[in-house]
């Protein structure tokens, strides 16, 4: 127990001196046009906080919660402190931006951190001598039998829609659907089938250290593989794909912190090298060659515009005001096609981009955002809430679950792929990241719905 406790006190140690000596580097990469003492002491007060978090070790190695902070660290901290002092923020409209609107920022994201962790622990500790008893487990040989079916007839729908050739690149990994809301379908649950089967099939094996109908399994492993390409696909759905399959053959990590240091050099150094397949074909993307940008230079692009994107949501409130929820609206009800519904709201960050008058509008909105856009600082208080006891719940039953010999239950299914996804509502904006993430989960829903009904 000693060894196991003083392993953990050198992991953690390395962890914490990688992510300061990393830091520092970076500032001092940074060529200093701006700097007020009342800001910098606001991002050194977040900074403290996300790294004591942090520095905390999970009995898997990984849970929501560290991938919540990992996301403050990266997207709240580093990138918008590089951002401040270079005086240069993702996008336009940068003289909004003031020092009085950074340090606001950063009070906010100060306080729905706080609210957060307050959350989390009141929730686990709850949850400390309660059981969830789950009354449904999956049916998981008619569950593969039936996805092995879905995910052949997926993929060639997939395939013979997009052209083999294509496949490889995300500048040509495009079907060819006419209708808008299909391909939506298309490019998220169509994706989700093969993947899943290969989930169902991984949790199988290491249920019953055998696999069921191998040359099934080796036929949707490598659908899977075509239709969810690395490099032909976005970034926040490879990375959730691969990450969740990952979590599912790799349970436990014995050192607490490499799962954070894999996503903290994915996202600094892998992600922006394989950007290049989104603007060329597979094989000219190769003969380019892969680009690894500077440091702090890396974080001056659209990719971290997270932070940029909230400042200016609290300066279109000041303009305009809070929504009142129509934003949230729009968000829970993104399935309604804009066909029966005119009105439907756009995209947080579409709408301000548009609203600014800017011809891009791909823009993100972070969750706190989407929190103050709706109902102000009220808002950024319920959305710490709601997101604090949302991840505390899945940390808590997938931790008492994923080592049990029983029936596999869904949210062993679910969760893993939920870390990645995490990130991606996190970054925002939400209508587009609630979307993807219940179009991945449906196959899950019908699954479920199909197993309910044969059960009764």
């Amino acid at each position: 127990m000693f060894k196991f406790k003083l392993e953990n006190i050198i992991y953690t140690y390395i962890f914490i001196c990688i992510i300061i000596l990393g830091t520092f580097v970076i500032i001092f990469n940074v060529d200093i046009k701006n700097y007020n003492i009342i800001v910098i002491l606001t991002f050194i007060v977040n900074g403290i906080i996300i790294l004591i978090e942090l520095s905390k070790s999970s009995e898997l190695g990984y849970s929501l919660k560290e991938i919540f902070y990992l996301f403050m660290f990266i997207f709240m901290f580093i990138s918008p402190l590089v951002q401040y002092l270079y005086s240069k923020f993702p996008w336009w409209n940068t003289d909004l931006i003031t020092s009085e609107i950074v340090a606001y920022a950063n009070f906010m994201i100060m306080i729905f951190m706080l609210l957060y962790l307050c959350t989390y622990k009141l929730t686990m500790d709850i949850l400390k001598y309660k059981r969830i008893k789950y009354k449904s487990s999956i049916n998981i040989k008619r569950s593969m039998n039936l996805f092995f079916i879905a995910t052949v007839l997926c993929s060639s729908f997939i395939i013979l829609k997009t052209g083999f050739s294509n496949l490889f690149s995300r500048a040509t990994n495009i079907p060819r659907v006419e209708s808008s809301t299909f391909s939506l379908i298309v490019s998220n649950t169509f994706r989700a089938v093969p993947v899943l089967y290969v989930a169902l099939n991984l949790l199988y094996i290491k249920k019953n250290n055998i696999i069921y109908k191998k040359t099934q399994f080796i036929i949707g492993a490598l659908l899977m593989i075509l239709v969810n390409f690395p490099t032909a696909t976005a970034r926040f759905w490879m990375a959730s794909v691969y990450l969740g399959l990952l979590l599912i053959i790799k349970r436990k990590f014995k050192n607490p912190h490499l799962f954070k240091t894999i996503i903290i050099i994915g996202i600094l150094i892998i992600f922006p090298a394989i950007n290049i397949f989104r603007y060329n074909n597979f094989l000219d993307a190769i003969k380019q060659g892969l680009y690894i940008p500077n440091p702090s230079d890396a974080f001056l692009v659209g990719d971290f515009d997270s932070y940029s994107m909230l400042a200016r949501t609290i300066s279109y409130v000041d303009t305009y005001g809070i929504s009142w929820g129509h934003q949230l609206l729009g968000n829970i009800l993104f399935f309604i096609p804009r066909k029966i519904w005119p009105t439907k709201p756009i995209g947080s960050g579409a709408m301000i981009a548009t609203q600014m008058g800017w011809s891009f509008t791909n823009v993100s909105c972070p969750f706190i955002g989407e929190g103050y856009i709706n109902f102000g600082i009220i808002g950024v208080v319920l959305f710490a809430i709601i997101l604090g006891r949302l991840t505390a719940l899945f940390d808590k039953n997938y931790n008492e679950y994923c080592f049990t010999k029983e029936k596999i239950t869904y949210i062993e299914l679910v969760y893993p792929f939920s870390i990645g996804f995490l990130f991606f509502i996190l970054r925002g904006d939400l209508l587009s990241s609630l979307s993807y993430f219940i179009g991945f989960i449906t196959p899950i829903i019908l699954i479920w719905l199909f197993n309910y009904e044969k059960n009764k």
